[in-house]
């Protein structure tokens, strides 16, 4: 009986710390002149939060530029020390000085339809997509164009954990550490934006908005759902649907 419990924990152990290998990650932006962590989800308001963290930088940033490229991409690296803001999880947590970590978490029938809605369009750019279908999906070989959401989800939900797109992945596989632990001293709701504005506010003592990027024009993600594909989802992500307490 020890050595089955042994292998268990050793188990559990590999689990949570695969999540904090660079390539599994995610982004976490520190803001050292707020004392500031904010851990990124996809498909949560990520874009978003990175333009208000943008701001917080007081950097001189084209005003007509895409904002959130700042951390997206290098392409702005010469405006600020990219290596001291743009962190691993593994980083983050490495930081010696005091931080005030966040995120906001999305309910994952509402999040995994707003994927849908975004990787499977006939009207994506050329530059992101290839015959209806975001270029980040092509690798699995499993999505095409015009697909209908009972078909994406099958597909997403054939994928292991660890081999999923980030727009799909768990969201408590980008706040763990290596314990397993969610070290977030504010966990907001996607659902109710305003109150991480409440909280920024009070963390920088200046006036933080959140400008409403990449909005969708779709309808309720419940019409969506049938009862088995709302079941396939909450087996799926149940470990977010216990950890954030979300219901369909």
């Amino acid at each position: 009986m020890g050595a089955i419990l042994s292998v268990r924990k050793t188990l559990r152990s590999l689990f949570r710390s695969r999540w904090m290998a660079d390539d599994l990650s995610g982004t976490v932006i520190d803001i050292p002149g707020f004392g500031l962590q904010y851990f990124a989800i996809p498909k949560v308001a990520c874009s978003s939060v990175m333009a208000a963290m943008a701001d917080l930088l007081d950097i001189e940033f084209p005003d007509q530029e895409w904002k959130p490229e700042l951390f997206q991409t290098h392409k702005w690296d010469g405006l600020y020390d990219r290596s001291k803001v743009v962190l691993t999880k593994r980083q983050a947590f490495g930081v010696k000085q005091k931080r005030v970590r966040f995120a906001l978490v999305r309910n994952p029938w509402d999040r995994l339809v707003s994927c849908y809605s975004e990787k499977i369009r006939e009207d994506g750019d050329p530059e992101n997509f290839a015959d209806g279908v975001s270029r980040v999906l092509l690798p699995y070989g499993i999505f095409r164009k015009n697909m209908d959401f009972a078909d994406f989800v099958e597909a997403v939900v054939s994928i292991p954990e660890f081999k999923s797109e980030p727009h799909w992945r768990s969201q408590f596989t980008f706040l763990i550490d290596d314990f397993g632990r969610m070290r977030m001293d504010f966990l907001g709701r996607f659902e109710n934006v305003r109150d991480l504005e409440v909280f920024l506010c009070s963390c920088t003592a200046r006036e933080v908005k959140l400008p409403h990027l990449l909005a969708s024009s779709r309808t309720h993600y419940r019409d969506y759902y049938t009862p088995r594909l709302r079941n396939l989802v909450a087996e799926r992500y149940a470990r977010d649907i216990r950890s954030f307490k979300y219901a369909y």
